[in-house]
């Protein structure tokens, strides 16, 4: 008698031995990530002697250059298919990534950096489109969760190991984590060059031959105008302001001690880790313009508990904060596997590549938008308005994510399991 549970069965049918390559290769490049996370400017100024003002630009070049670079990625991914495109993307980014722990001057910082922000525009639209094509719709939601979970895995991980070896008196120890995360993009190409059937264009759907075509279709369609829209605020209002503006709040609004920052990211990632499968069973066949809104829900929450943890003392203040990044954490492992599944379902196979582009666009614009928003207000010494500003954001985009439902088939909401799928629990 088999002693397989019926998650374990789904898993099977779900991760194929074509999906898992991806997902492992995922996983290493996420480590590298999290090696380097969020050291560049550290590194330019403390070690490499580049003004702090010129370190933030470019900073700021490189998400100037990754908003013009994606729309031509979307194209090349529709053109080319998307796997030469991402073991492209790959390689660029070992290159930049290995120049950038070799820099010595301000030219090469720039170049190295630009290098970077090519690769990195190459990854996501021929990273999704891939596992689009290796998953059948009803498979998707459960699969981009799983690559949720493990990227953040990997960045936890890579984080650690990061924090153990850094030392801005040794510049070579920065030299060794950029080789490294080097090394894990050359994993990740060797992960994806044995995967198959996913180099070439997808044929257009005869029942798409009226379509205008190229990123004009994409523009034109209400839908995913309507996830531009509530994404943008969406995202501006969550990890937008998250990164930038959360350990503004901890140290100066709440006047906490600055390894309480490490502390509080530190549940944020366990909470995904822990949370994100329990969640996908949870969600599956229910509609994923409700999941959005509650997404919204939840992260409106986390930002009005960070406003109220301003009117308590430091222990108290530290614990409300703590609860409501982790239920930020919970709006993510919902918004993880809705909304790149909800963009796949909207997507013409042949112009997979083009909405892709479009919704790693969402995130680039939200990532420049929210540290500015947080920049201005915090520094203006408006903390708990910005919090508030921000939880009535995420409702607004709630409002408007909300409404797409009846823009929606059932099959594209993920109403509906198509005849084959495999139910999983709850």
């Amino acid at each position: 008698m088999s002693t397989t549970t019926p998650d374990e069965a789904s898993l099977r049918v779900v991760l194929t031995p074509q999906v898992r390559r991806v997902l492992l290769g995922i996983g290493a490049s996420s480590i590298g990530g999290g090696l380097v996370m969020s050291l560049l400017i550290v590194y330019l100024y403390q070690v490499r002697d580049v003004p702090l003002r010129v370190a933030g630009l470019v900073l700021t070049f490189q998400a100037l250059l990754g908003l013009v670079a994606a729309p031509l990625v979307g194209w090349l991914v529709d053109r080319i298919g998307p796997k030469p495109v991402l073991l492209v993307a790959c390689v660029v980014e070992a290159v930049g990534t290995v120049s950038l722990g070799f820099v010595q001057t301000t030219g090469q910082a720039f170049a190295a950096a630009g290098i970077v922000a090519v690769g990195a525009a190459g990854l996501w639209a021929p990273q999704a489109s891939i596992l689009s094509r290796l998953s059948p719709p009803e498979h998707r939601q459960r699969v981009f969760g799983l690559q949720f979970m493990l990227l953040n895995l990997g960045l936890g991980v890579g984080g650690l190991l990061g924090a153990v070896v850094i030392d801005v008196d040794r510049p070579m120890t920065f030299t060794v984590l950029y080789a490294a995360n080097a090394v894990t993009f050359l994993a990740y190409f060797v992960a994806v060059a044995g995967v198959r059937g996913v180099s070439g264009p997808e044929p257009r759907d005869p029942e798409d031959e009226g379509g205008r075509g190229g990123y004009l279709e994409v523009v034109t369609d209400r839908r995913m105008l309507r996830y531009v829209g509530g994404g943008l605020l969406l995202l501006t209002c969550g990890y937008g302001s998250m990164e930038a503006g959360v350990p503004v709040f901890i140290t100066e609004v709440a006047e906490l001690p600055v390894n309480m920052i490490g502390v509080v990211f530190f549940f944020n990632t366990l909470v995904i880790v822990v949370a994100q499968v329990w969640v996908l069973r949870r969600m599956e066949g229910r509609s994923r313009s409700k999941a959005l809104a509650l997404t919204a829900v939840a992260w409106a929450t986390c930002w009005l508990l960070l406003a109220a943890s301003s009117g308590f003392g430091q222990v108290v203040a530290a614990v409300i904060i703590i609860v409501g990044i982790a239920v930020f954490a919970l709006g993510e492992t919902v918004w993880s596997p809705s909304a790149p599944a909800l963009i796949n379902d909207l997507a013409p196979g042949h112009l997979r590549g083009r909405y892709n582009a479009v919704g790693g666009l969402v995130w680039s614009v939200s990532s420049a938008i929210g540290p500015a928003f947080a920049g201005l207000v915090l520094g203006a010494g408006l903390g708990v308005v910005w919090a508030v500003a921000l939880a009535a954001g995420c409702l607004l985009a709630g409002l408007v994510l909300l409404s797409m439902r009846r823009l929606l088939t059932p099959e594209q909401d993920g109403r509906r399991t198509p005849a084959g799928a495999v139910q999983v629990g709850g």
